[in-house]
């Protein structure tokens, strides 16, 4: 592989909340606002039209909680989840009941991806592309294409939840890094020369990465080996950012107008589960 620097990226004023397990209504908040339950509601002849409003008391416990713990002055939520319908009115009414303002981002699914761009600017780089990885699937941006989902298979990539047995020969870990590497080539048609790459999980300052439903964690290679996999020797090297999917949403909450006059915004994902992030502007 041509040479890569690659940088554990620490955002200004930017603190990641663990949220996923906050308890709410009897239950860790994951499971009630998240992918799974708006799947098994699909599964149970749930209309498209009542999805969003069955998510409303679990997230109106958890902004209740989560903005009274952290003193903030706005919430700003991203993700696939605010993209079903009726996500707006059900919100609309979950905000009434809140000291504070609720902003949805313009783009939920892009908006933190597009962020990632954004970072690599000062780089200058000719092949910018940023993969804001979910748990669902991977959210690709660039310069020079549309933006892309790229859909995770279970089939080939089963969930693997806290407790349950991980494959002890790892392939687990290589196939999570086969479908990244995949999504960056089949994306991008020329090598990337700056690489934003958001993960769903808990990274520490060497980059290993903690707990999700890939598996990895614990991993200490996982980001070179995603490099190693998509570019192989071809290319020119460039540089990597590296961070958590709920801070680089956090940063596209920072460039939105609406938030300008707030100095403490919690940031949501929701997608298959609730990841968050405190943005504290200094």
């Amino acid at each position: 592989m041509r040479d890569w620097d690659v940088w554990r990226l620490v955002l200004p004023g930017v603190s990641p909340l663990e949220v996923w397990n906050l308890p709410v209504m009897g239950r860790e908040l994951w499971e009630l606002l998240g992918a799974p339950r708006v799947d098994a509601d699909r599964r149970a002849g749930v209309p498209e039209s009542a999805l969003a409003g069955r998510l409303g008391p679990a997230l109106a416990g958890a902004l209740s909680t989560l903005v009274k713990r952290h003193a903030v002055e706005a919430v700003w939520l991203s993700g696939g989840l605010v993209c079903l319908e009726g996500f707006g009115a059900m919100l609309s009414h979950v905000a009434t009941a809140l000291p504070c303002p609720v902003y949805v981002a313009e783009r939920p699914l892009f908006a933190p991806a597009q962020a990632g761009l954004r970072l690599l600017a000062p780089l200058a780089p000719a092949q910018p592309v940023a993969l804001d990885v979910g748990q669902t699937g991977i959210k690709c941006v660039s310069h020079t294409a549309a933006p892309r989902i790229f859909e995770r298979d279970t089939a080939l990539l089963p969930r693997y939840f806290i407790g349950m047995a991980r494959p002890p020969d790892r392939r687990h870990v290589q196939a999570a890094v086969a479908f990244i590497a995949s999504a960056l080539r089949v994306f991008s048609a020329q090598a990337p020369d700056a690489l934003c790459l958001a993960l769903p999980c808990p990274l520490d300052a060497s980059l290993i990465p903690g707990g999700c439903t890939y598996g990895w964690e614990g991993h200490a290679s996982l980001v070179a080996d995603i490099l190693q996999a998509a570019m192989g020797n071809e290319g020119r090297g460039g540089t990597a950012l590296v961070l958590n999917d709920a801070e680089l949403a956090t940063e596209a909450a920072r460039r939105d107008s609406r938030l300008a006059n707030h100095s403490r915004v919690l940031c949501l994902t929701l997608g298959f589960g609730p990841g968050g992030a405190l943005l504290e502007r200094r």
